[in-house]
């Protein structure tokens, strides 16, 4: 389905100014509907016509009655014939109400309403409701109507929605949240329920019909500033150490006076209770990403000591691949110990490994270089630590096995190490290619007694459910090492790994 946006630059002429003031406008029109009971449609000129037609550039449904529509009509083009008193409107500019038969004992009762910006109409909001000879059957509904009618007006004389509004950060409330009705002196005249007992949570236990705003714990500041700055306010009111309501304070318009307004009341209580878990929760797994990272730092450091007593050369080698596996695991937990997420950054992961094993590799007499070249994406926490042992054991495998005769005087070897990534919605490729003397001959990865090689097919095979394959380089000397792993073994517990867009 088109957006509106798009709706408008296909089918009308409007300017960007113009089609900012519609999006204003069904950015908040879900009061409008609800306090109309009503369906609201907004239709624009169809300019890519000959004839004089019509486009449906939105449409929204109330939560507060029952919608005359159940298809999705957006993006639909009408003949002045068929939306009559929609045709009128753009042609005489003004609010019109009329009656449309859509079956023998069935009307739909419409109101169009101009929508004008700068003194132009851009549009018509069309106010749609089966026809009933019934009054609104409680003061709530009658009272609801009568606002809408109100805002109706400030629509038709360019008043609303209004230039600068405050946005609020979460859901904006609703009719059915709480309403307050405020006359141009801060007197409350109607209160739903709901707004009662939202403002009973606040403390207040008197009539609230009647009160001045600033005896409800709400403030008065709000509403002159909403009466000052002539657009809407929002606030949000605490009340012990418990509850929290938002309120949005709306201004109700007449040629630029403000003649009373209204406040929607949310109480978020469980909503904001959930955010300080949620914070809670987030600090605590990231200290323990820092407390893991602190301890394998200490793991390393005594591993580091225990080699400097041993006399074999042999066993301080393989203490020193203990070392440098931890070192990988510690790098992940870092990482996420900074991060507010239990996602990492792959390709960052990389790119702090390869300095951790360029360090430890890269000397006088054999120097090399290391990159890293393309995008691994979010991986979960599990599958990067996973990953980054894997491509810790691969680097190492290259440089060990590459480059063991790698001195100054040999200039026949460059003496690069590439890290390729590539991530698809298939998978990731992870590929680490060196221009070293290459595999021997005969070298079958099925027969690798290695431990480095052991471990990795471990990972990549058993946990990770992906393959690995070594092969030459097709021109020169070298290896590439490849690793892929299917994308159903890249997501979180809660599916919600992210994936680049191929």
């Amino acid at each position: 389905m088109a957006t509106l946006t798009e709706l408008c630059h296909a089918h009308t002429e409007l300017d960007s100014d113009q089609v900012s003031h519609l999006q204003n406008l069904t950015a908040i029109w879900g009061l409008l509907a609800d306090l109309s009971f009503a369906d609201l449609l907004l239709y624009g000129t169809d300019s890519s016509k000959s004839e004089n037609t019509l486009v449906l550039l939105g449409h929204i449904r109330p939560t507060t009655g029952t919608t005359i529509y159940r298809a999705d009509m957006i993006g639909q083009i009408f003949e002045s014939r068929q939306r009559p008193l929609i045709a009128d409107c753009f042609t005489q500019e003004k609010d019109i109400d009329g009656l449309i038969q859509t079956g023998p004992d069935r009307e739909i009762s419409v109101r169009a309403i101009p929508v004008r910006l700068g003194g132009q109409v851009i549009a018509v909001l069309a106010r749609e409701r089966v026809h009933s000879t019934d009054k609104a059957s409680s003061v709530l509904e009658r009272t609801y109507r009568r606002v809408f009618h109100r805002f109706a007006e400030m629509i038709e004389r360019g008043e609303f929605p209004y230039r600068e509004e405050e946005r609020l950060r979460h859901r904006t409330p609703r009719v059915g949240d709480g309403l307050l009705l405020v006359d141009d002196q801060g007197r409350i005249e109607f209160a739903s329920p709901n707004a009662v007992s939202a403002l009973h949570r606040l403390g207040m236990h008197r009539a609230v019909v009647g009160s001045r705003l600033e005896e409800t714990n709400l403030g008065a500041v709000m509403l002159r500033q909403a009466f000052a700055r002539r657009t809407a306010v929002i606030e949000e009111t605490t009340h012990g150490t418990e509850v929290v309501v938002v309120s949005h304070c709306l201004p109700i318009l007449d040629r630029r006076s403000a003649t009373g307004a209204i406040v929607l009341l949310r109480d978020v209580t469980d909503l904001r209770r959930r955010d300080r878990e949620l914070v809670s929760k987030d600090t605590t797994i990231r200290e323990v990403h820092h407390r893991v990272k602190n301890n394998l730092q200490t793991i390393s450091s005594l591993l580091r000591l225990q080699s400097r007593r041993l006399e074999t050369e042999e066993a301080r080698a393989a203490v020193q691949e203990s070392v440098r596996r931890i070192s990988a695991i510690s790098v992940v937990h870092e990482t996420l110990a900074q991060s507010a997420e239990d996602d990492a950054e792959f390709t960052e992961i990389v790119r702090l490994l390869v300095k951790l094993v360029e360090e430890t590799v890269s000397l006088p007499e054999r120097p090399l270089r290391f990159s890293v070249v393309g995008e691994g994406g979010t991986l979960p926490s599990q599958a990067t630590t996973t990953l980054a042992i894997v491509v810790t054991e691969l680097l190492q495998n290259a440089v060990d096995h590459g480059y063991a005769e790698l001195s100054l005087s040999n200039k026949e070897i460059s003496g690069n190490v590439t890290i390729e990534l590539d991530r698809r919605s298939e998978g990731l490729s992870v590929r680490v290619v060196d221009d070293g003397v290459g595999l021997p001959k005969e070298f079958e990865i099925e027969k690798a007694q290695g431990l480095g090689l052991t471990i990795v097919r471990t990972f990549i095979e058993g946990e990770l459910g992906g393959s690995l394959t070594l092969q030459p380089v097709d021109k020169g000397s070298g290896t590439i090492a490849e690793v892929k792993i299917p994308a159903n073994r890249l997501l979180g517990l809660w599916d919600d790994a992210q994936e680049p867009e191929v």
